[in-house]
């Protein structure tokens, strides 16, 4: 990576005598260009980026722009070590779920640590000036896929349009609080989709618009007794409304999924599902935040930390044959608190309920929850401190239940 960088930085050298080196007020961002260039592409507002809580500044990175001041590249970084300390065993060493914990006599104490740099990531973003308006393309990554390697964003932009891989419209991303840990408060609906999105901002009253066809693989488990052959034809429809207000905002989502298959021989048979969310941030008394979501539906259980890859969406009625759509709900609700300028925290009650049926087993997932805190201390610009402690708890149907800790540190530089 460093060689690849050293041979861009030489090439525009030789381009272009007069491009200069120049040092802002942030003497940490190194800007490679012309300065009036750089100043227009960081105040390009068409930009449809939306920042999760301990996402990479806009202001941090390497900045280079063309001798026409046409095209910047930003390249952006950052480094995260975690380190992770559980009372009882969990499946995952950088999220906690209620679905991993262990109940009735398996809820057993074990305590062991974990050191990763799963959230370290890499990104790229290349903004073109074209007769039209700004081409927007943005690439970031991180390691914390099954492979090591994962793809975070990868999307091009190009005035309302945006067509890749980024937040979903039903996530509500700007109204979920920063964690050390690497998932979300249980309750909350989280997840990255390729997508094809159109933005209407204001469209009414200052409020902004948001429609999208989103591809989501279903996640389910067919039985080997049922001769059936699933596959996906019609994507997520998807959409969004926001508002910003003097005291906060405000967003409601919904979503239709349509879930497919075909017996051999027979026709295409469809089981739609559906899911709403609601969230707000609100300002509350001197350096305080309040942040509140609430969701639900039937058929979007992937959408959920504490369901991914545990083929929840569809369950099958083992007496007829029969796919059901599970109901889930998922809530939290979060204060958070700057203590001054360089810290803060945050306290966060989170719940998730999965529907059961007559022939659900007695040992399955029926309802979880959980408490966490979370400190955070900038230590300089871009270099940030983080400790968080999670206690939660299953519950099954049969109203076992399991109880478990987890203590979790973070340190990272955003470069």
């Amino acid at each position: 990576m460093m060689k690849i960088v050293q041979i861009v930085l030489l090439f525009l050298l030789i381009a272009d005598a007069s491009i200069v080196f120049t040092q802002t007020q942030d003497t940490t961002r190194l800007i490679i260009g012309h300065k009036a260039g750089i100043d227009k592409f960081m105040s390009d507002t068409t930009k449809l980026i939306e920042d999760a809580a301990l996402d990479i500044a806009q202001n941090r990175g390497l900045f280079i722009v063309t001798p026409d001041q046409k095209l910047q590249l930003r390249i952006l970084g950052s480094v995260r070590f975690q380190a992770t300390y559980d009372n009882k065993n969990l499946n995952s060493n950088i999220s906690y779920t209620t679905y991993d914990i262990p109940v009735g006599e398996n809820n057993v104490r074990f305590p062991n640590i974990f050191f990763g740099l799963e959230q370290t990531r890499l990104g790229f973003e290349i903004t073109r000036n074209t007769q039209r308006g700004n081409m927007f393309v943005r690439l970031e990554t991180d390691f914390a896929g099954n492979n090591g390697f994962r793809i975070r964003h990868a999307y091009g932009q190009f005035g309302r349009f945006l067509l890749g891989q980024t937040w979903s419209l039903f996530t509500q991303i700007v109204s979920i609080p920063a964690t050390v840990d690497f998932g979300s408060p249980t309750g909350a609906a989280i997840a990255k989709t390729p997508q094809i999105k159109y933005t209407i901002p204001n469209l009414f009253s200052g409020y902004n618009l948001a429609l999208a066809f989103e591809y989501f693989k279903p996640d389910y488990v067919l039985p080997d007794s049922l001769a059936v052959e699933s596959f996906q034809l019609i994507p997520n429809v998807t959409a969004r409304i926001d508002k910003t207000f003097d005291w906060g905002l405000i967003q409601l989502s919904g979503l239709v999924t349509v879930l497919s298959g075909k017996e051999e021989g027979g026709d295409p048979a469809y089981l739609f599902g559906w899911g709403g969310s609601f969230s707000a941030v609100v300002n509350s008394w001197v350096n305080g935040k309040w942040y509140f979501q609430v969701n639900g539906g039937k058929g979007i259980a992937r959408y959920y930390n504490d369901f991914e890859d545990q083929g929840l969406d569809l369950l099958i009625d083992p007496d007829t044959g029969q796919g059901l759509l599970p109901y889930v709900m998922g809530s939290f609700l979060t204060y958070e608190h700057a203590w001054r300028e360089d810290i803060f925290s945050n306290f966060t009650y989170g719940a998730i309920v999965l529907e059961n049926y007559s022939f659900t087993p007695a040992e399955a997932f029926r309802w979880g929850d959980s408490f966490r805190i979370n400190t955070f201390w900038t230590v300089v610009e871009g270099a940030r401190v983080g400790l968080e402690y999670i206690y939660g708890a299953r519950n099954n149907n049969n109203k076992e239940e399991g109880r478990a800790g987890r203590l979790n540190f973070l340190v990272y530089y955003d470069f």
